[in-house]
């Protein structure tokens, strides 16, 4: 293995590589990772999916699953990873027993997110639970960026949430998120809070300290803010594995709900790893709605011209 195959996410303390899949099988070396973990695909290849390796580092407070995108609330299971041997020295490695997908219809390409039963999602979920309760959410995947007549793939690293694990007086426990951007830990329909029952982070709970928490309810579920018009919307979640290039759903004056496609979000820098994200508690404004789009004809619309409020 060469260092410019591993994408190294230091504050998580995960490590990604990744495997073309052929057939269902991984094929070949460890593709080479470039500038913001951009895959380098040998010429002339076609990718049909990949296979994702993460290591972690021996002993440390976290573990690997991933979730089943056929249902909605799907389980979190370590059973579609399967230990390999260490390729370096105190650390563990998993390598995904199936492989991510690429799907193709006409001109559109990308990697599956969610979908039908028995459909593998674009990444893998690492849990970290520190030694007084610290908690995070941290994601690796594959991608697809750029345009669909060139796509690229990308080897993305992102957190979904952070916070801290903390226990009532009657001893339910309870995630309480570091900025309300991050929303509840259960997430709604995710229905994060399985992980608490997963015998991986069982075996970290014994050996944290927890501080009571007496605090409010709604720290826990923050809500989303205010719309002021009825061409404004708020945030409810945004995610950069969802949909073809990133997407979310947010709330409209109206109180239904609509799409926002990353593509679609035109006033936004991306940041240092060229990602553009929002976030619960943000305003956005819009100058167009899209209905009956793609494969979702029978569900909300998408928007156009998406701006983020950038209120004082």
């Amino acid at each position: 293995m060469k260092a410019n195959q591993m994408r190294v996410f230091e504050g998580a303390g995960v490590a990604g590589l990744v495997m073309l899949s052929e057939n269902g099988k991984p094929i070949g070396d460890y593709l080479e990772v470039g500038a913001n973990g951009m895959l380098v695909i040998p010429k002339g290849v076609n990718p049909q999916g990949f296979h994702i390796v993460v290591a972690i580092k021996d002993g440390s407070r976290a573990f690997i699953v991933q979730k089943d995108i056929g249902t909605t609330g799907g389980d979190y299971a370590s059973k579609s990873l399967s230990e390999l041997k260490s390729f370096a020295k105190g650390f563990k490695v998993f390598g995904m027993r199936e492989p991510i997908q690429v799907r193709r219809v006409g001109k559109d390409v990308w990697t599956n997110w969610h979908g039908k039963p028995g459909m593998i999602t674009n990444r893998v979920d690492r849990l970290g639970l520190g030694q007084d309760g610290q908690l995070d959410l941290f994601q690796v995947g594959v991608v697809v960026r750029g345009d669909s007549a060139s796509p690229s793939f990308k080897l993305l690293g992102r957190y979904r949430w952070r916070g801290e694990l903390r226990r009532r007086a009657d001893g339910k426990l309870v995630a309480v998120p570091a900025d309300s951007k991050w929303g509840s830990f259960n997430g709604g329909s995710s229905n994060r809070e399985q992980l608490f029952q997963h015998p991986e982070f069982r075996k970290l709970l014994e050996s944290t300290n927890l501080k009571v928490w007496d605090g409010a309810d709604a720290v826990l579920d923050p809500k989303q803010a205010k719309v002021n018009g009825p061409q404004e919307a708020a945030v409810l979640w945004h995610n950069e594995f969802g949909s073809q290039r990133g997407a979310g759903i947010v709330q409209m004056s109206d109180g239904k709900t609509a799409w926002v496609q990353t593509p679609d979000i035109i006033n936004v820098e991306p940041d240092e790893d060229g990602e553009i994200c929002l976030y619960l508690g943000q305003i956005v404004t819009f100058s167009g709605k899209v209905e009956n789009w793609g494969a979702k004809a029978d569900g909300p619309p998408k928007l156009t011209g998406v701006k983020l409020v950038k209120r004082p």
